[in-house]
């Protein structure tokens, strides 16, 4: 099996590169926090993943209206709204307001994220756009970020990030794919990404071994029975996302004993 270097970060007189470092991997990436015990994107989920060891904590993100940006999954918000609405066109406070009224589900900013998660844990940003103009993201981003570390910027939409690692030098960057295999890896060697992030489908061994030929961890979601784990693993991936972060790991660690 191969593995990988587990610590991305250098400076030079050019560019500041952010650390993300992680312990030797297999990794485990609680899936939107630990979303199988909590309400997924919520800071209830989040910190009970940074309490279950989870080695970096996955939650994703879009941008308001007003530019704020926020953390929930769906392109659209029906809860709450006499129609259901797209997340970016609406304003922070009409989208959480909606929300909650709906589901009582309270959606936290990455601002509130970012102040109540402690800065030593590594965090992945998956970063949804329909519209919303890349400039208007990164800028966001930047201005929530200031000079954190630890944090890995990741997306099905591979020009964003493209975009993203113009505006925001030195994060590193995952794309993520669900289909074209050949196509994800290439997209991630173009990026110079840091890991490359496939859905299970995608997990045979033949990828996840060229994958780590190009240096580029495979990170296989959604992963929470412990023999896909085994079996994912067993095949070349540096680490799994799963909804269960602690039951997962100890279950692995059980079976490795």
């Amino acid at each position: 099996m191969v593995w990988f270097a587990a610590s991305f970060h250098h400076r030079s007189q050019w560019l500041e590169v952010r650390s993300f470092d992680l312990p030797s991997p297999p990794w485990i990436l609680a899936h939107r926090g630990a979303s199988g015990e909590a309400p997924e994107n919520t800071l209830e989920s989040l910190l009970l993943a940074v309490e279950q060891g989870a080695d970096v904590v996955e939650l994703d993100l879009w941008l308001t209206r007003d530019g704020q940006l926020v953390a929930f999954h769906d392109v659209e918000l029906r809860a709450g709204l006499q129609r259901k609405a797209a997340v970016e066109a609406l304003s922070l406070y009409r989208f959480q307001r909606a929300l909650k009224k709906g589901s009582g589900i309270e959606a936290p900013t990455l601002q509130q994220i970012l102040q109540v998660l402690p800065e030593s844990q590594p965090l992945n940003f998956d970063i949804k756009r329909r519209s919303a103009e890349p400039k208007a993201i990164g800028d966001a981003l930047a201005a929530a970020l200031g000079t954190r570390s630890q944090v890995l910027l990741s997306s099905f939409d591979w020009p964003l990030l493209a975009e993203l690692k113009v505006r925001l030098p030195g994060y590193p960057l995952a794309p993520i794919g669900d289909r074209k295999p050949g196509a994800l890896l290439e997209a991630a060697i173009e990026l110079k990404s840091f890991s490359l992030h496939c859905h299970r489908k995608l997990a045979r061994r033949d990828f996840l071994l060229a994958a780590a030929e190009a240096s580029k961890p495979p990170l296989v979601y959604t992963i929470n029975r412990l023999f896909l784990a085994r079996n994912v693993l067993s095949r070349g991936a540096a680490g799994v996302f799963t909804d269960y972060p602690g039951r997962l790991r100890r279950s692995l660690e059980k079976a490795a004993r």
